[in-house]
């Protein structure tokens, strides 16, 4: 049973009297029902939401200046009071003991729930017709619980927060644990969904939930003897804790030092970078054993700075393999957990681990999988990949023309090493240096509340929905100056979506998207819960019928510097400004929060992004192609202190230099992506029969990258380094399958117009409303108008896979 989850021109604001007086913040109060999705924006929402991002002082005293807020049914006390409220409005969240006994609450609320069900099921036809609406409750109870913990671990800066978070984490685990293997649960949820006099009286979705669990039930061994049973779930424990540990010594190295000859040393062309790493040689291992040797720190600038500059292959053959070598113990933890993997596979009577991962995802199958990675590896060969290998390979310090004619495709690819790629893309960039510094700056004109603002014009002219900056309580946030609260709203309902808490700041988190909370109906007909105990818990839309979804979004974008003025006492702070790809970055996290928000369901299971994990990626990535059109970009970006807006000329400048090794990079994705496949299927199974203890990854990843080439890497253990070995665990295609369709969707709907409110409805009653609920492969055929796809099957992933990349 799954109970946790699978990331225009303005006016300056115009007031005669103190700009930051409670007067000139909009109420909210008229929310207008409608908007012309080429009309103007509104300045004044526009300005104020623009400023509660980029200038702090404003966003202090908007905070500040509301007591009341009733036009958004929900009562806002001033920072400056007493009142406080816990983390997203959850009253037991104001302390890190809080969340402790919140969980301990929260246990004992879902057993409770649990104890009825398993008596009302037995006693009674309601009890039957209920069970599917209290088991999805039940997952939520938990997952409340679990999610937050999760965000806390990872984002909150608080210490005692992560401790209290890691504590939540071991209690709920335990119990949930138990539920996974409870078989009385599974015997009922299974005869009631083959009980037809009571399906016909459940909701579709209803059914889909049942048979969704009951699916994780059995893919989790539910049907075996407790013998087998009690061996399964020890091995799926081992893999949570090797996964955890493999996670944690991701960016470990084999050696923290690499060792060159005083020859190779003295072959280093920059003075200061030898000087510097001479420096350091009292403290390296050779200092200690008298060895006449030179060691090379691999930490901080230095060993990049040898790949990007240094002209001696020998050197940067050395540095570029320590640095991609895991330790021998995380290479020993992965072909752990690899091995288990296979294990549980065929314990539930798989071929692979990959044939049960993919069984119920988009894809069905590995074969379906290679085929598309193939077909798109091929693809990107042909096009791109060898133009970019060949203007690198113009760049050695030994080229010959007449040997360059002369070499095949596959020459010239094996001759690039990895080791060569960033060096030579440095002498790529710096042949065009003169181009590149007379370019304009282009991040003036994209400050953080900028891009907020235009998001929100672009949601409004194609959804019809639009963002509200909102005040938030004491203790409501983990940093009450940094993060802002944002409420989705339908303009066509007047009413909330869910809510968004932002934070673009963090000094820990790299961009996420965290799931706080999923939308839901609250269970108030069947008496399981009740409108006065779950306000304590979540935040409730207009009506209290549904608990709203709460989303964070993370980023690591540093804030600019605050500068003294001329006159003493005066600071000037700039808003922060964004690079091209922090712009991608926010409008690509922007598609997940939107599907969350847009995406509301009856049941918890299948609300917004609790779709196929190979579908999920679809809207943020389709985000990315609104945030490189120039049609998008040069109508919402402006210069922060100009208002001037983005020329289209100067992006298009930006954005060549941007994309240097575009196909490469998509390229050595889809490597990654069959990495992932070939260390999870038949073959594995079949080796671990043969030799089950002396299995290896190693030799499969260096096959692997012979075999495809491109910067092969045969010298490295690189595969200890890729954390979605075990997050993914043969999905990680995932992303390159969601680019694949999004370039569909995108020339399908938006490449016409992509401010038009026909291709947005369109895409959000095909795609984005249905959450779970839908078939992905229905929702395309929708969108797209193309009822082979309909079908799912291999033809649907060749409609996809042909030219989309």
């Amino acid at each position: 049973m799954r109970v946790s989850p699978q990331l225009l021109r303005s006016n300056r604001f115009l007031t005669k009297a103190n700009p930051l007086s409670v007067a000139n913040f909009r109420s909210r109060a008229d929310l207008k029902g409608g908007s012309n999705p080429q009309s103007k924006p509104n300045n004044a929402d526009y300005t104020h939401l623009r400023k509660v991002f980029d200038d702090q002082k404003y966003f202090n005293q908007f905070t500040k200046s509301f007591s009341e807020n009733k036009t958004l049914n929900s009562s806002i006390p001033a920072l400056f009071t007493s009142k406080r409220s816990g983390l997203f409005r959850n009253e037991n969240l104001s302390t890190p003991n809080g969340l402790v006994d919140f969980s301990k609450n929260s246990l004992r609320e879902a057993k409770a729930l649990v104890s009825s069900m398993m008596e009302d099921v037995k006693v009674s036809e309601d009890g039957r017709l209920t069970y599917i609406k209290k088991l999805d409750q039940l997952s939520d109870i938990l997952c409340r619980v679990i999610d937050v913990a999760e965000f806390i671990r990872v984002a909150h800066p608080s210490q005692k927060w992560i401790n209290a978070a890691q504590q939540t984490h071991e209690i709920m685990f335990e119990y949930m644990n138990q539920l996974n293997t409870n078989v009385e649960l599974y015997e009922h949820l299974r005869d009631i969904l083959s009980d037809t006099s009571l399906t016909k009286r459940f909701t579709e979705e209803e059914i889909q939930v049942g048979e969704y669990l009951k699916q994780d039930f059995e893919r989790s061994g539910i049907h075996m003897d407790p013998k087998t049973r009690h061996n399964f779930v020890a091995i799926t424990q081992e893999i949570s804790l090797l996964g955890s540990h493999f996670n944690n010594e991701i960016h470990n190295l084999k050696s923290y030092w690499c060792e060159i000859t005083p020859e190779e040393f003295e072959s280093i062309d920059d003075s200061l970078l030898k000087k510097e790493i001479y420096s350091y040689q009292s403290k390296s291992p050779s200092a200690k054993r008298g060895v006449d040797t030179v060691q090379i720190p691999l930490a901080g600038h230095i060993p990049y700075s040898i790949l990007t500059s240094c002209s001696s292959e020998k050197v940067r053959r050395r540095v570029w393999i320590a640095l991609h070598n895991s330790s021998d113990e995380q290479i020993a933890t992965l072909n752990a957990f690899l091995k288990y993997r296979a294990t549980l596979a065929t314990m539930l009577g798989y071929k692979s681990f990959s044939h049960y991962q993919l069984e119920h995802k988009m894809a069905k199958n590995p074969e379906n999988v290679v085929t598309f990675l193939t077909n798109l590896q091929k693809s990107l060969r042909e096009k791109g990949v060898m133009e970019e290998i060949n203007k690198l390979y113009k760049y050695k310090d030994d080229y010959d023309e007449e040997k360059f004619k002369n070499s095949s495709a596959i020459d010239i690819i094996d001759d690039i090493k990895p080791w060569d790629r960033d060096y030579l893309l440095e002498k790529v960039q710096q042949d065009s240096t003169e181009e590149v510094k007379s370019l304009k700056s282009i991040n003036a004109y994209f400050s953080v509340g900028t891009i907020v603002a235009g998001l929100s014009e672009l949601f409004k002219s194609i959804y019809n929905v639009e963002f509200v900056a909102e005040p938030t309580l004491k203790g409501e946030t983990w940093d009450q100056n940094q993060v802002r609260k944002v409420a989705v709203v339908d303009l066509s309902t007047k009413k909330k979506l869910g809510y968004l808490y932002l934070d673009f700041w963090s000094p820990k988190v790299l961009p996420s998207h965290f799931t706080i909370v999923c939308s839901r109906k609250l269970n108030t007909e069947i008496n399981t819960e009740t409108k006065e105990k779950m306000r304590e818990l979540v935040q409730l839309d207009e009506q209290e019928d549904y608990q709203l979804p709460v989303i964070s979004l993370i980023c690591n974008f540093q804030k600019a510097e605050v500068t003294i003025g001329r006159f003493a006492g005066i600071e000037n702070e700039k808003p922060t400004l964004l690079s091209l790809n922090q712009v991608d970055t926010v409008f690509h996290e922007m598609g997940h929060a939107m599907h969350s928000m847009i995406g509301r369901t009856d049941l918890h299971n299948l609300s917004g992004t609790r779709c196929s994990t190979d579908f999920v990626e679809l809207p943020s990535v389709l985000m990315e192609s609104f945030s490189k059109d120039p049609r998008v970009l040069c109508k919402i970006a402006k210069h922060y202190e100009t208002d001037e807006p983005l020329p289209e000329e100067l992006l298009s400048q930006h954005q060549t230099q941007k994309v240097m090794l575009d196909e490469c990079e998509t390229y050595m994705q889809s490597k990654m992506a069959m990495l992932d496949q070939v260390l999870h299927n038949e073959e594995v199974v079949a080796m671990l029969a043969k030799d089950f203890n002396s299995f290896d990854s190693t030799p499969i990843y260096h096959k692997l990258e012979s075999d495809l080439k491109v910067f092969a890497d045969k010298w490295s253990t690189w595969h200890g380094k890729f954390p979605h070995l075990f997050s993914y665990g043969a999905v990680y295609y995932s992303y390159l399958l969601d680019r694949a369709i999004a370039e569909k969707v995108w020339n399908g709907l938006f490449a016409k117009d992509p401010w038009s409110r026909e291709a947005g409805e369109k895409y959000k009653n095909s795609i984005l409303k249905w959450g779970g609920t839908r078939d992905p492969w229905v929702c395309l055929a929708e969108a797209l108008e193309i009822d082979e796809l309909s079908k799912g099957d291999s033809r649907a992933m060749e409609i996809i896979g042909h030219d989309s990349l």
